[in-house]
């Protein structure tokens, strides 16, 4: 009697199974559940290769696909938990919303103390979180959950294009301080801090800023039926 092999994995139901998992309140961001996670990933993987039939390239093509799909939610929980900080001494939390809520002069402040601390690190995450919330309070910054300093580097060019390349260098040196293996330099740290107290002081450029916004509202129109587009036409015939 020939038995069938076991049915394919499908790989958005297997990471859908994992993310449920790891919404229990069991797992927190302990050691244990580092070695709990990294456990039934290689568990999971052991029981592919068992499974998987070597002439069957679909098998073997879902597998990888799993495999990177578990690689990938690995990855953005642990990064999430900030067990993949390189410095667990940092002192201060990374999220550019984090509470308490500061003012952008106390973390200016809290950022000149930590670089003169000699702790470069806590003052690079500080200075942007101060240039981040600068721009939030004055309205040419609209901060999500989990925004990325890259998101918020692109999202500030915007006022301020003259400052793109500036503004994406400290977006760099914000995730080399809070989630690299090297440590942010005092240069990186001093050089963010400066800017956001240039930002602090510097008039937008709202010009840019409303052209900017206008093509963004241009791409995102949807055609009529036929084929032109409403924002040029004010959706009017």
């Amino acid at each position: 009697m020939i038995t069938a092999g076991p049915p394919p994995v499908d790989p958005d139901e297997a990471r859908s199974r994992l993310l449920e998992e790891l919404s229990k309140s069991e797992y927190d961001d302990s050691p244990g559940f580092v070695e709990w996670l990294l456990g039934t990933i290689e568990q999971w993987l052991v029981d592919l290769v068992d499974g998987i039939d070597g002439s069957s390239t679909t098998q073997a093509v879902v597998a990888v696909a799993l495999v990177l799909v578990l690689l990938a939610a690995a990855f953005l929980v642990l990064r999430r938990t900030g067990l993949i900080r390189r410095n667990p001494s940092l002192a201060v939390a990374a999220e550019l919303d984090a509470d308490p809520v500061l003012t952008a002069s106390e973390l200016r402040t809290a950022s000149r103390e930590a670089i003169v601390g000699g702790r470069p690190d806590d003052g690079t995450v500080l200075a942007l979180r101060a240039l981040v919330r600068d721009l939030e309070v004055r309205t040419l910054l609209d901060v999500s959950v989990g925004m990325t300093a890259h998101e918020a580097a692109d999202r500030a060019a915007r006022a301020y294009p003259d400052l793109r390349g500036r503004l994406l260098r400290g977006a760099d040196a914000f995730d080399t301080a809070a989630y690299s293996h090297r440590p942010a330099t005092e240069k990186q740290a001093d050089d963010l801090l400066r800017l956001a107290e240039y930002v602090a002081d510097a008039a937008p450029d709202l010009t840019a800023a409303d052209s900017a916004g206008a093509s963004r509202d241009v791409e995102g129109a949807s055609p009529t039926a036929d084929g032109s587009d409403d924002a040029h036409t004010g959706g009017r015939p």
